[in-house]
């Protein structure tokens, strides 16, 4: 072989090897690509609101914002989205929405526009950030001017300002919609559908009191969980049909539940809770279960509710006195508890990765 084949040769050689140890690279997940992101609110007022990371291997880390950035995330960690390589961390007490680099959750900046006013949560559609606001209350303590803000992803650069009924929550996108619930402690009673091709409202699904949580079925069937009047054990289960925005079936709740719903990996299996006891309930059923689908003596204050997509593993997540660490209940599809691990101050929210 002459020394200009040898020099292909090798070349060829040094090409594969480079070309395999950057695709060795792209697969390695970043340290918090994969596990569980739990959102603490923290304190109200204190400013300490925080991210646990818990994994399946049993590794907890705390206040993961604070350990790489310096500071707590801010007042009231609402909630928590992530869209590519970026995480979006909702303060709705600081009224602020931290940007993070989804591996290390180093801050990347901030959007601190003057109209989120107590921001709750946010969706990303198309480069679009889609973010919910109760906005201003009236002398009364009633909200009167909730919309819907949406940013440029890339900018950050504020794009328009959606009207909504008050108390806007939740929000889920179909592909097709974005549907907001506007719950407002059980003061308002209707889902808000909007159009991002054209960013506006288009239409309004009433509900009953406090709608709250949304999930899509294996039919692509819209569920929304009502939490119902104060003390009047009169929550409900919505399916809704996302095209003609028709309601097809109402269960009866009997209770008042906690505004988190979620859903089996199947997607024929949703959960909510209520006390101390989380219910299960098929999305072909006409009726409320007769009893828990699991009761936990020692949860203090259940808080919030989550249902891992890869695992059906369902979390809860419990407050206990809304000052000091919280507690996450882990338990198996069926119903065994399989660990309990702490969390920051009032864990509201479980994000899967």
């Amino acid at each position: 072989m002459n020394s200009k084949s040898m020099k292909s040769v090798l070349a060829l050689a040094f090409t594969v090897l480079f070309l395999a140890g950057c695709q060795q690279k792209d697969v390695i997940k970043g340290k918090y690509q994969s596990g569980v992101l739990v959102a603490n609110e923290g304190g109200f007022g204190s400013a300490n609101g925080d991210v646990t990371y818990y994994n399946s291997n049993g590794t907890i880390q705390q206040a993961i914002f604070n350990a790489v950035n310096g500071t707590f995330a801010g007042d009231v960690l609402q909630s928590i989205t992530i869209d590519g390589d970026a995480g979006y961390l909702v303060l709705n007490g600081s009224n602020k929405i931290e940007v993070v680099d989804d591996n290390t959750f180093t801050r990347k900046s901030t959007i601190t526009d003057t109209q989120l006013d107590k921001p709750r949560y946010l969706q990303v559609i198309n480069g679009k950030a889609y973010v919910s606001v109760w906005g201003a209350y009236n002398s009364t303590f009633s909200l009167i001017d909730s919309y819907i803000l949406v940013f440029d992803t890339k900018t950050l650069a504020f794009v328009k300002k959606i009207d909504t009924d008050e108390g806007t929550e939740n929000l889920l996108y179909n592909g097709q919609y974005l549907f907001a619930s506007n719950y407002n402690f059980g003061g308002s009673s209707t889902v808000n559908v909007i159009n991002p091709s054209t960013n506006e409202s288009i239409q309004k699904i009433t509900l009953s009191p406090g709608p709250g949580g949304m999930v899509l079925d294996s039919n692509g069937k819209l569920w929304v969980i009502t939490s119902g009047s104060y003390h009047g054990n009169d929550g409900k289960l919505y399916r809704i049909n996302p095209s003609t925005f028709v309601i097809e079936q109402t269960i009866q709740l009997g209770l008042n539940p906690g505004i988190d719903l979620g859903i089996s990996p199947d997607k024929k299996s949703l959960y909510y809770y209520s006390g101390k006891s989380i219910y299960k309930v098929g999305t072909d059923a006409t009726t409320a279960p007769a009893s828990s689908w699991v009761t936990n003596a020692n949860v203090v204050a259940s808080y919030a509710l989550g249902v891992d997509p890869r695992t059906g593993d369902v979390y809860l997540g419990d407050a206990l006195n809304f000052s000091a660490q919280g507690k996450a209940y882990v338990y198996g599809s069926d119903a065994s508890l399989k660990t309990s691990f702490d969390t920051g101050i009032s864990p509201g929210q479980f994000i899967f990765r």
